[in-house]
């Protein structure tokens, strides 16, 4: 079987935005540029940012990356993942990376790769690293399968045998609400929806996902 990719779009990752930093009527000293930005911690300040639906939600992307990292297809180096953050980003976590299962460690993970691109930022061989700086950029003229409520219905290895064929990466949103940008629905190959659109969890949608490839891949 060849490789497949799968890479997390519009992840609702990001640092805490300068507009809520520089908003003279927050009198919070405990809010830093350095914090991941948390829906749950940050919602009052988060109420006049656009798009806040769609953003401050570290906790999808924690979720799902347990459903899909160190499994064995991931360690072999038969499954790719890639994570595409809220600022445009793209990031790759090396096939041996074992995630911090603890959320508060987590987010201080995902601070230190904000800032730095990569973690450790010391690192030669890092665990998490920039690998574009836009999605554009990360597509390089290819296009995406995006996984969709309102796509056209697939089943888990019909999704897998498109992905296969014309060599495209698996798009999942990172994010609670809302759709995808038309920014981003301009690269989708086809919009795919799994179990005829129900609304599951993007950690939901990873762990079918994963399954289905356990049992695809043969252990080695």
């Amino acid at each position: 079987m060849g490789k497949i990719k799968i890479i997390f779009i519009e992840t609702a990752l990001e640092l805490v935005p300068k507009e809520i930093i520089k908003n003279k009527n927050i009198k919070s000293n405990k809010i830093s540029y350095k914090d991941v930005l948390d829906i749950s911690l940050h919602y009052k300040e988060m109420l006049r940012l656009k798009d806040f639906k769609k953003r401050g939600r570290p906790d999808i992307i924690h979720h799902s990356l347990l459903n899909i990292l160190e499994k064995p297809f991931v360690i072999n180096g038969e499954v790719d993942v890639y994570m595409h953050v809220y600022d445009g980003r793209v990031f790759k976590f090396s096939n041996d990376i074992r995630l911090p299962k603890n959320y508060d460690r987590f987010k201080g993970l995902m601070s230190q790769l904000l800032l730095y691109n990569k973690v450790p930022p010391n690192e030669e061989k890092p665990l998490i690293y920039l690998v574009s700086s836009s999605l554009n950029e990360f597509l390089n003229d290819r296009k995406i399968i995006l996984l969709t409520e309102n796509g056209v219905n697939y089943n888990l290895d019909n999704l897998i045998n498109l992905a296969l064929e014309k060599k495209m990466p698996i798009g999942i949103g990172g994010f609670a609400h809302g759709d995808f940008s038309e920014d981003t629905k301009k690269y989708a190959y086809k919009q795919i929806s799994l179990f005829n659109g129900y609304n599951f969890k993007s950690w939901d949608i990873t762990c079918f996902i994963s399954s289905k490839l356990m049992e695809r891949i043969p252990l080695k």
